[in-house]
């Protein structure tokens, strides 16, 4: 089995490699937009959540990131009486820890255990409170080798249950110990034995750590239990853990062989090479850039599992506002029609206003034009009258414009305060059932000062639509006046008349009166005056006839495109808003959690002895 070479291993220096490559190009580009991702809801409870998690991960992978370089720390994690220090003296060619029994469990102070000729001055093992021994051993010539105190040591009477939010380690002073030296480990060997491998502690310990960080899985008491690997691996499977290999060996023999100077065998000589190949040299490496990877994985995945949680509850908020406002939307389209039917007056004269602007060159059209002025001296007040005269009347104004009776006004448009109330107040309820909380809803700022100024933006709005589906019938009617043979036939019949009369009256003039020398008088000219009038009145009811034809089906098409216009989104816009957001919020996260699941499949080495918590069962 090769080593690397001692003066290439002497006194090693943690490094702090600039990673390159396309493949850290994409992690840092992926861990950019986490950082940005996690802090993009303040007002959310679950990216409140999300966002203080993701500050401890993010020191941790920063840590990963700048010793890449650096040895392997292996932590020898193990049930109390599994042979855990017996194996790690046998790594270490000799007694380096004090190994017990299944009766008496010894490790409670952790044992740190490194080469000799390895610098470990970044590793804090005073402030851990372990013990430095050196070894000459070619198994701890490239690692950092720690013997983890037992999980279990304390009794489950004498630990108290763990609050929420607590480690598993909480309330025991040797988990405790645990847990610091955990923190510091970069690859976790466990170790259990046929008594030892259902126990729930150590299995809670180990999968609290495991993220981003593989292990080696070995049984011990070879010698005098039975093989239990195949158990253990469904019981390892259940809880999440990928598991390549178990290695199935006796400490006490491999040390005995080591002190006799016989060379390893069986699955410790497997485990040592294991060690060699996978955790020594480029391959220590290797396990930290995959570390990185899976544990930002790990990281979006487990944040996605929190977020399924709260998925039907935005779904539902997102269709209360669709429902809210549809029905707000159904009460002021009833409220419209009702307007527009009482106030046919109003906008049948937009008609007729337009048939006149639009109807140039001519003597008819100037008899449209003079009837159109006199209209104007004393029908504009009265075309004003109603709430849709008024709309129309401050469609192009400021709020000034619009009325000042704020829910007199909105309340002719089919809405009370009460219709209004009760939709803010069952999305209040959903808003607060998906966790939203202030900024992102706060209903202290639906005061009513908040809610009158939703109104007015309501009859802004109101009175834009308004005018464009009148300007949309119009246009319509538009259409048919510019066409030149419509108008040109009423033009010709007023003209006809016109001419025939003005004929007439030169006839009599000059053929009877004038040669007969009577007086001539005006009254052939009344006459005259008195059939155009009368022509050109019934002209024009003919034409405005036509031009209201199909009124009432055009109407009800403007009143289709109702909600194309939005009017009620403003007495709902904060849920609304909010509800964006976290849908927003829940895209990103799943495009985020898709980019680091491609990132560790393209990491991918092939198949090894180093196992994983599987992200999909861990989250």
């Amino acid at each position: 089995m090769s080593r690397p070479d001692p003066a290439e291993s002497d006194m090693v220096q943690p490094q702090r490699v600039a990673a390159g490559g396309d493949e850290f190009t994409r992690f840092d580009a992926l861990v950019a937009g986490v950082e940005r991702w996690s802090t993009s809801l303040p007002g959310w409870l679950p990216a409140q959540t999300i966002e203080t998690e993701w500050q401890e991960v993010a020191v941790r992978l920063d840590h990963m990131r700048q010793e890449l370089a650096r040895v392997l720390v292996v932590g020898v994690v193990g049930g109390t009486g599994t042979g855990k220090s017996t194996l790690v003296n046998a790594l270490a060619g000799r007694a380096v820890t004090e190994a017990g029994d299944l009766a008496r469990p010894t490790t409670r102070q952790p044992v740190v255990v490194a080469g000799d000729r390895l610098d470990i001055d970044w590793l804090p093992h005073e402030e851990m409170g372990a013990r430095l021994v050196r070894s000459d051993a070619p198994a701890v010539s490239g690692i950092v080798l720690i013997d983890c105190p037992d999980p279990d040591t304390q009794s489950l009477a004498e630990t108290p249950i763990p609050v929420s939010g607590e480690t598993p380690a909480a309330g025991n002073q040797n988990r405790d110990r645990l847990e610091m030296v955990l923190k510091h480990c970069d690859v976790l060997l466990l170790v259990s034995t046929a008594q030892k491998y259902r126990s729930w502690l150590v299995a809670r310990e180990v999968a609290a750590f495991a993220p981003g960080r593989p292990l080696l899985f070995v049984q011990t008491h070879a010698s005098r239990d039975p093989d239990i690997r195949e158990d253990w691996r469904r019981e390892l499977e259940t809880q999440g853990f990928a598991v390549p290999r178990i290695f199935r060996l006796d400490g006490v023999e491999a040390t005995a062989r080591a002190a006799s100077g016989q060379p390893p065998a069986g699955d410790f000589q497997a485990l040592l090479a294991a060690i060699d190949s996978e955790l020594v040299g480029r391959a220590a490496r290797r396990v930290r850039r995959t570390g990185v990877f899976d544990l930002t994985a790990w990281f979006l995945e487990r944040a996605g599992a929190q977020l399924a949680a709260v998925r039907p509850a935005v779904a539902g908020l997102e269709a209360g506002v669709q429902a809210e406002t549809a029905r707000l939307e159904s009460l002021v389209a009833a409220g419209v029609e009702s307007e527009l039917r009482a106030s046919r007056q109003t906008w049948q004269r937009l008609i007729d206003d337009e048939v006149s602007a639009r109807w140039q060159g001519g003597a008819f059209a100037a008899f449209l034009h003079g009837v159109a002025a006199v209209r104007g001296m004393w029908g504009r007040a009265r075309m004003q009258a109603g709430l849709v005269g008024r709309l129309l009347a401050s469609s192009g104004e400021q709020a000034a414009g619009v009325p000042a009776g704020g829910w007199q006004s909105v309340a002719e448009l089919g809405l009370t305060s009460g219709e209004i109330e009760q939709s803010r107040s069952v999305l209040a309820g959903q808003a607060e059932q998906a966790g939203a909380l202030p900024p992102l809803v706060d209903p202290a700022r639906l005061s009513t000062q908040a809610a009158g100024a939703g109104e007015d933006v309501l009859l802004r709005r109101a009175a834009g639509w308004l005018a464009g589906g009148m300007d949309r019938v119009v246009a319509q009617r538009r259409q048919q006046i510019d066409r030149g043979l419509f108008r040109g036939l009423f033009e010709l019949l007023f003209t006809g008349l016109f001419m025939a009369v003005l004929l007439r009256a030169g006839l009599s003039f000059f053929g009877g009166r004038l040669w007969a020398g009577e007086a001539t008088g005006s009254g052939f000219l009344q006459e005259a005056l008195l059939w155009i009038l009368l022509w050109g009145f019934f002209l024009r009811w003919v034409v405005l006839r036509l031009m209201r034809v199909g009124l009432d089906r055009d109407l009800a098409l403007v009143l289709e495109q109702l909600p194309e216009a939005r009017l009620t989104e403003p007495l709902v816009a904060e849920y609304a808003h909010a509800a964006r957001e976290m849908q927003r919020y829940l895209a990103d996260a799943d495009r985020l959690t898709a980019e680091a699941q491609a990132l560790v499949a393209g990491n991918e080495t092939g198949p090894g002895d180093l196992g994983r918590l599987r992200m999909h069962d861990s989250a």
